[in-house]
């Protein structure tokens, strides 16, 4: 969209207007108007956590620490209820969609595959997309388990990430359908339907949640699976074409593979292991549940892979299992394994890394060095040189306890027959989703992140995996123990803690994020904190009640005024609430309408304009006299 004129200069005028007059005359009015909002990286929050390195970081200044306490409400949008209510799916997972904000519009995501677009100044739906989700029923790969009349009876609705390139807006639906909206009026512009459709040796479900990432001209698709015991994989599309470029698996097929870990296991921290991961067909796992972060000039991704499901026994599965729980480097053109770093060899505490993966630029005991960070289960930090996967210093552990998890960092040294027979009837700490369980936020050397305290524990009981009766074993919160959760500062050079602040409740889902010094956390109990990025200092609280799953983000409505959008609600409580999307705003009088930041594009336009505006009716009058 270009922004013209209908002003009219006479010839005369023209001729007695300076050059330099004229030549920013046609600068201002040529220009789009998507420089002044949509290329200022403050206006904007076009991926789920700001950029393609996962930073949770937007660097307006417009709000900051001197006047978040000044933040009104502007307005909020209640998410409408479910429409489908499909009884037996397995979980709904509520709003935990970080909202997007691009050119003045916020988009969010429900569970039940609905896209929202809403005007960012006054929380009224400009436009909806339904994918209808009872085509997911007649597909195998999404419905895990059927009854004796081929009735689905399992399959997972779950929505966590959207992501805007060029116009659209894409997300992966349930079913593993890539779908692509245009971002003004919500109409599709483009599909990808069969991303989960005749794996090659898989024999369990999938489910998609994630949006993909868009690097250049290739898409980056990822399915989850759990108790679905999907085979993990990662698969690259042409963006133009829709051709499959390639496709990266991180566990064996089903049944296994004798010759797996002699491929590429000298890539990383582990030895290969004759016969990994056995002879069964209850092989799976190993998806990528976290953000993929990407490197435009290395033509590389990271991202960590899941754990394996344990509802079978793990002594089923001897050796390493690579390249589950661990983090990993691919090739961006071809998909190759460059490097991977096991954090849990022989999993058996589901310990892998959840939610992101960051790239980062960084300054390391002094040198300025590229490393990728995740943060683990294991209730540790990794920081990875990004070309090697070799760890820049020992892992960072923070201050939950730890016990009854053998393996975790246990490199060459772990247990790779190990089964959870050994802890039946105990507890281990962390839990499956103790430790870090969020997306992360960085700044100016700063890892802001949040520790949550969560223990487990397994009994033996049925259990049905892959549509089979099994004598499993069943994983659960354990009896007694007090959950509450540490929000860390953490100075990324040498890995020590500037400041810690303590939260009565767990902090799983929602992201950190870090903007105008300020750092913005949602726990689980929907408490939004507000504290001073450098002292941790709390600067303000707010009580919404519900669940707190989807990050806090910051973007600018059409008019150019920063605003803060904070999500809240969803399922996995005790009463089930569609969630709310608040907005807040400085008070009319406390922020120019045209939302000036420093010295951003949109200010240098402005006085350009008025410039241009001054030296032309000077040079007129001038000509008239």
């Amino acid at each position: 969209m270009k922004l013209y004129t209908n002003s009219r200069i006479s010839i005369t005028g023209i001729s007695q207007i300076p050059v330099l007059t004229l030549f920013l005359i046609l600068l201002l009015f040529s220009m789009p108007v998507e420089i002044a909002i949509g290329q200022d990286p403050s206006m904007n929050w076009d991926k789920p956590a700001a950029d393609l390195q996962n930073t949770n970081y937007n660097p307006q200044t417009s709000i900051n620490k001197d006047n978040v306490d000044k933040l009104v409400l502007k307005w909020i949008y209640q998410v409408p209820e479910d429409p489908y209510k499909l009884s037996f799916i397995a979980p709904s997972l509520g709003l935990q969609t970080a909202p997007l904000v691009v050119h003045g519009i916020v988009y969010l995501e429900t569970f039940y595959n609905r896209v929202i677009a809403l005007n960012a100044e006054t929380g009224a739906e400009v436009w909806r997309y339904q994918v209808n989700v009872t085509e997911f029923l007649e597909e195998d790969w999404w419905c895990g388990r059927r009854d004796s009349a081929g009735e689905c009876i399992w399959g997972v609705l779950s929505q966590k990430s959207l992501t805007y390139h060029e116009g659209l807006i894409y997300f992966m639906a349930s079913d593993c359908r890539v779908i692509g909206l245009d971002a003004t009026d919500g109409t599709e512009k483009f599909l990808i339907k069969d991303v989960c459709k005749d794996i090659p040796g898989n024999t369990g479900a999938y489910f998609g949640e994630h949006a993909p990432i868009i690097v250049d001209n290739i898409l980056i698709a990822r399915p989850s699976t759990q108790d679905g015991g999907g085979r993990g994989f990662v698969s690259a599309y042409d963006l133009q074409t829709k051709e499959l470029l390639w496709r990266w698996f991180s566990v064996p097929p089903s049944g296994g593979d004798p010759d797996w870990d002699f491929k590429d296991a000298a890539k990383g921290n582990i030895d290969p292991f004759e016969g990994d991961w056995g002879t069964t067909d209850y092989i799976g796992g190993g998806a990528v549940w976290t953000l993929i972060a990407a490197d435009q000039q290395t033509r590389m991704i990271y991202f960590a892979t899941g754990s394996v499901p344990g509802l079978y026994d793990a002594a089923l599965r001897p050796g390493p299992n690579l390249y589950a729980s661990s983090i990993v480097g691919l090739d961006l053109d071809t998909g190759e394994l460059v490097w991977y770093y096991s954090v849990a060899p022989h999993d058996i505490n589901d310990h892998e890394v959840g939610w992101s993966v960051m790239l980062l630029d960084a300054n390391i005991m002094g040198e300025q060095k590229q490393v990728v960070v995740a943060g683990s289960k294991t209730d540790h930090v990794y920081v990875l040189d990004s070309m090697t996967g070799v760890p820049v210093y020992d892992p960072i552990k923070l201050t939950q306890p730890a016990y009854n998890v053998i393996n975790d960092n246990a490199g060459n040294d772990a247990d790779l027959f190990a089964s959870q027979e050994s802890l039946v009837g105990k507890s281990f700490c962390p839990g499956g989703n103790g430790g870090i369980e969020h997306p992360p936020a960085f700044h100016d050397n700063v890892l802001f992140v949040a520790s949550q305290k969560v223990c487990w524990t397994i009994a033996k009981g049925p259990v049905d995996y892959k549509g089979k009766d099994l004598d499993g074993f069943l994983y659960s919160a354990a009896p007694g123990e007090k959950q509450n959760s540490t929000l860390f500062a953490i100075d990324i050079s040498d890995g020590s803690i500037k400041w810690l602040f303590e939260m009565p409740n767990r902090y799983q889902s929602s992201g950190v994020t870090v903007t105008g010094d300020v750092v913005y956390a949602v726990d689980r109990a929907s408490v939004l904190y507000a504290l001073d990025a450098n002292t941790g200092e709390l600067l303000r609280r707010v009580q919404w009640g519900g669940l707190g799953a989807g990050s806090v983000t910051v973007g600018a409505t059409a008019r150019g005024e920063v605003m803060l959008f904070v999500p809240s609600g969803g399922g996995q409580v005790a009463t089930n609430t569609p969630g709310i999307i608040a907005a807040f705003a400085l008070p009319d009088n406390g922020q120019s309408d045209l939302g000036l930041v420093g010295d951003s594009t949109e200010t240098i336009l402005i006085l350009v304009a008025l410039l241009t505006t001054g030296i032309t009716i000077y040079t007129v009058i001038r000509s008239r006299k």
